[in-house]
Order: C-alpha cells, then sequence, then structure tokens
C-alpha cells in the first residue's frame, strides 16, 4: 500500500489506494430485517390508518396509500430495493427474500391483513354516529327518549324508540339497529331477526370506519 500522505499521493498511488479498498457489501441479516420492517410498517399503515381521522395529515395519507399499492397492486415496485437479478423488488420478491425461498403467498398476505384491520376496528372505539332527539324516515316522525337500560325498546304504534343513549359505541348499534327495523317496517320488507341484525351490524362497521355518510 502506498504510504506517501494523501496530499502528495500521485495518480499511481491513487489507483493503488483504490485497488486495495474491499467493496462494502451489505450484512444478509441487516438486510432482511431492514425487508421486514418495511413490510411491518406496510401492514400496519394499511390496518391502523383506514379512518380518515387517523390520515389527516399528508404524509400519513400518502403512507396510506403507498400501503395500498404496496400489498394490492401486483404492478408496484420497491424504487430502491433491488432483487437478485438487479431489478427493482417486488412485493413476491420481498417476501420471497425474507422467507429464502419460493413460497410467497401473496393471497393470504391479503387475507391475512384484511383480518387483522377488522379485527383492529373491531374493538377500537370511534365515535360513528350521535343519537338524535327524534328519528325521520320518510315523512314518520320517532321520538328518541333515554332509558337507564341497555336493551333499546321501539314502539311502532306510538312512533317512540327509547333506548340508553350513553352506553357507547353499543348504544350508537342499538340505535342503528332500530333505525333499520323501521326502515323493514315501513318498506314492507320481510326478513327475520338475525338477517335484519347482520345488516345493521355490517351497516355499523361500514359507518364506523368510513367518514363520507355525513351530511350538511
Amino acid at each position: 500500500m502506498a504510504k506517501k500522505s494523501v496530499k502528495n499521493n500521485t495518480i499511481e498511488d491513487v489507483e493503488e489506494l483504490e485497488e486495495v479498498r474491499e467493496p462494502v457489501v451489505p450484512d444478509p441479516g441487516d438486510y432482511k430485517v431492514l425487508l421486514h420492517a418495511i413490510l411491518r410498517q406496510a401492514m400496519d399503515d394499511y390496518i391502523k390508518l383506514q379512518h380518515p381521522k387517523f390520515r389527516s395529515k399528508k404524509y400519513l395519507q400518502e403512507a396510506f396509500d403507498s400501503s395500498i399499492k404496496m400489498i394490492f397492486d401486483s404492478s408496484f415496485r420497491f424504487l430502491y430495493l433491488k432483487n437478485e437479478y438487479g431489478e427493482e423488488m417486488s412485493l413476491r420478491d420481498l417476501v420471497s427474500f425474507l422467507m429464502e425461498d419460493d413460497r410467497a403467498q401473496l393471497e393470504k398476505l391479503k387475507e391475512h391483513v384484511i383480518r387483522e384491520a377488522r379485527a383492529f376496528w373491531e374493538t377500537k372505539l370511534v365515535r360513528t354516529l350521535y343519537i338524535p332527539e327524534s328519528f325521520i324516515y320518510d315523512g314518520h316522525v320517532y321520538t328518541v327518549n333515554h332509558i337507564d337500560d341497555p336493551d333499546p325498546i321501539l314502539c311502532i304504534d306510538t312512533k317512540t324508540i327509547s333506548i340508553d343513549k350513553q352506553g357507547g359505541s353499543e348504544s350508537e348499534q342499538n340505535f342503528l339497529d332500530m333505525a333499520v327495523k323501521i326502515m323493514y317496517h315501513h318498506e314492507e320488507i320481510s326478513a327475520n331477526r338475525e338477517t335484519r341484525e347482520k345488516l345493521s351490524k355490517a351497516l355499523f362497521r361500514m359507518l364506523k370506519i368510513n367518514s363520507c355518510f355525513t351530511g350538511s
């Protein structure tokens, strides 16, 4: 190796220094940790940023959009991550690298993240709707009264809804169930209790995670 100072190096000295300099090779273990962190972050963003309230900042919205593309868009490629062929890495490449084989089952990954999202928001306390003083459907006005009882009471004849207004998410869901029951009655839709309650729960989950149904 050249022993002269860098200040006095000749072209030959510099070439000699470049020849002995060994390339920096990333540690496979560190690279795997990095890729796992990227995948975990994308899954967390997809799950925890689904409600618009939790992505009010621009960078959070961008993170949510990126997570959707990364997990569900087959044409998505990582700009700064390369696969073994030097090409921009796909999600399949990333998962295959982490598993160290070609068993990447992306459909199962997608199903898993959807289940995780549903489970997360199932127990998350988010104000979904407020219980009003009166409920109106198709010209009919129902008075909504408060009762200290977890079981709501609907009387079609007197057009009253008696419900615990202070029971949080459970009260909100019960109110929606009463509203659906009223709708079924006035539209003369025949359905058993199980079907109606299933619809009410599905509507509540839809309303809970979206903020686009509020009127002005």
